[in-house]
C-alpha cells in the first residue's frame, strides 16, 4: 500500500521519530494538540483549548506530555497560563517548559474531562506498588468483558490512586455500567469523575446514587409510553419531573396513572406540566396510593352545604386553580 500526502497551501511538519515512539501510548487528546500546535503555534491557550474542544488543563498537560518526549518546546519568555496547572505525570525542567512560573512540578489537579495522564513507567510503578491493585484491574476487565489497554488500564488507576476511590466502589461503578451494556472505559472514567465532583465518593453513596438513577430510568420507560413521548428526547424539565416523582416523591406507577388521569379528564392533554402540578399537591397532602386520593374525593364530595352564594366545591376550586396554573405556563412558554 502506497500513501501520498497531498500537499496545498500549508506544510506540517512532524518529528517522525519522536512521534513514532509515541504513538502506541499517545492519547487521542495528545495527538489532536500536537497537530494544532505544530500547525498553529502561536494560538494561546485559551483559543486552542476552544478550537480542540477541550480543558485548558487538558491542553497543558499534552503539551508537557510532548515537550517531556523531546518534540517540542515551550517558549520560557510567553505569559504563564492564568489556570491551575494540572502537571504530566513526568514534568519537563522549568527552565524548558514554563507553565506555573513555580520552580517545582504542581501536583495533578482533577478535571472534568479527564484523568491524569500516567507514564508507561509511572503505571507500572502504581500497578506494583499499590495493594490489590493488579487484581482490581483483573476484576474490572471481567466485569466489562474486555482486556483493557494501557491508557484504559490506566483510567482504574486513577479512580484508585487519584480520585481515591474505594476498589469495592470502582467495582460497583464497573457492575453499573456492564449492566447498562456501556463497556467503554472512557464512559466509566467521565462517570467516575462526574460522581466524584458531586460529592459521591464512598461506596454508601453511590449505592443511593445508582439507586436514584435506576427508579428514573424505569419510570421514564412508563411515563413514555403512559403520555405518549415516544422516543424523542426529554427537556430537563420533564427529567426533573420524573427524577421528582421516582424518588422524591416515591409515587408508584399506579399515583402515576392516576395523576394521568386526572390531567387528560380536566385538559383533555396528556401534559406532564399539569400531572406534575398534581402530584406535588397529593404529595404535600400525604396521598401516597389511588385509594387514598379517592377517598379523600368522596370524602370532599360528601361534605356539608356551601354557604349561600358559593356554586364551586373546595374540589372544584383546586381543579381551576390547576388550570389557571397551567394555562399560564403554556401561556409563558408559547411567548
Amino acid at each position: 500500500m502506497k500513501i501520498t500526502p497531498i500537499y496545498k497551501n500549508r506544510i506540517l511538519c512532524l518529528p517522525a521519530e519522536v512521534v513514532e515512539s509515541r504513538l502506541a501510548s499517545a492519547t487521542a487528546d495528545e495527538l489532536k494538540v500536537l497537530l494544532s500546535a505544530l500547525a498553529d503555534p502561536d494560538l494561546d491557550l485559551t483559543q486552542r483549548a476552544a478550537r480542540l474542544d477541550l480543558t485548558e488543563n487538558a491542553v497543558l498537560r499534552a503539551l508537557s506530555a510532548w515537550c517531556d518526549a523531546g518534540a517540542i518546546l515551550v517558549d520560557v519568555s510567553a505569559p504563564a497560563p492564568q489556570t491551575k496547572q494540572a502537571s504530566a505525570p513526568t514534568a519537563p525542567a522549568p527552565e524548558q517548559l514554563a507553565m506555573t512560573g513555580e520552580s517545582e512540578p504542581k501536583k495533578r489537579v482533577l478535571t472534568r474531562s479527564a484523568m491524569p495522564q500516567y507514564s508507561a513507567e509511572e503505571l507500572a510503578d502504581t500497578v506494583e506498588s499499590t495493594a490489590g491493585c493488579a487484581e482490581l484491574i483483573d476484576s474490572c476487565q471481567q466485569m466489562m468483558g474486555r482486556i483493557f489497554n494501557t491508557s484504559e488500564t490506566a483510567v482504574i488507576v486513577g479512580m484508585l490512586d487519584y480520585l481515591k476511590l474505594a476498589p469495592d466502589y470502582i467495582l460497583l461503578l464497573c457492575s453499573h455500567a456492564a449492566s447498562m451494556q456501556k463497556t467503554s472505559v472512557r464512559y466509566l472514567e467521565k462517570l467516575a469523575i462526574d460522581l466524584h465532583d458531586r460529592g459521591v465518593t464512598t461506596y454508601e453513596a453511590l449505592e443511593e446514587e445508582l439507586k436514584r438513577v435506576e427508579n428514573r430510568a424505569g419510570m421514564e420507560h412508563y411515563v413514555r409510553d403512559l403520555f405518549g413521548v415516544g422516543r424523542r428526547a426529554l427537556i430537563k424539565k420533564e427529567k426533573g419531573f420524573i427524577d421528582a416523582w421516582a424518588n422524591t416523591f416515591r409515587f408508584s406507577r399506579e399515583m402515576i396513572a392516576k395523576a394521568y388521569e386526572v390531567t387528560v379528564n380536566n385538559t383533555g392533554n396528556p401534559s406532564m406540566d399539569y400531572a406534575n402540578r398534581v402530584l406535588e399537591n397529593w404529595y404535600a397532602a400525604g396521598y401516597t396510593t389511588p385509594d387514598e386520593v379517592d377517598a379523600a374525593q368522596a370524602e370532599r364530595n360528601g361534605q356539608k352545604p356551601l354557604p349561600e352564594g358559593t356554586s364551586f366545591s373546595t374540589d372544584e376550586f383546586f381543579e381551576a386553580a390547576l388550570l389557571r396554573s397551567y394555562g399560564s405556563s403554556r401561556d409563558g412558554e408559547e411567548a
